[in-house]
């Protein structure tokens, strides 16, 4: 059954793993940022157009101290659900990882600080965000 090969295939974490390095409080330089948030965006161009998308640079609360995301509000309101919702966010290599999107607020909670952690996001770096399913991301590092 090729459905159970994909899900056994899948891996989560959990809350309290963190395999990552740690936030080092490195600053990237505005052409930095630039480049990547345009990597991001020809990434973002080359998916599937069925699924909504948007790309997020990363700031210092974003990956460090409080680890609130704040979503594009515009893209919660047409896509997600007004009030709290699980959320499952899959990186790249198929690694899942649980959080809470909490729909008044527009913003991901819960399992972003893990997420974030693992794999090491630092001030500057973007992320394509894929909805690819009602309650999954799909993160892409650029």
């Amino acid at each position: 059954f090729p459905e159970l090969d994909d899900f056994v295939r899948r891996r989560r974490v959990s809350k309290s793993v963190h395999s990552g390095r740690g936030y080092t409080g490195r600053i990237s330089s505005y052409q930095q940022q630039q480049r990547a948030f345009k990597r991001a965006e020809k990434l973002q161009d080359s998916l599937d157009p069925d699924n909504p998308s948007f790309v997020k640079t990363m700031v210092r609360s974003h990956v460090s101290s409080c680890f609130w995301l704040g979503l594009p509000s515009s893209f919660c309101k047409d896509h997600l659900p007004p009030r709290e919702h699980k959320m499952v966010l899959e990186d790249e290599e198929g690694v899942e990882f649980d959080a809470v999107y909490i729909g008044n607020r527009t913003g991901l909670s819960g399992g972003w600080r893990g997420f974030s952690m693992h794999h090491d996001l630092e001030d500057g770096d973007s992320l394509v965000f894929e909805l690819a399913e009602p309650d999954r991301f799909k993160l892409i590092f650029c």
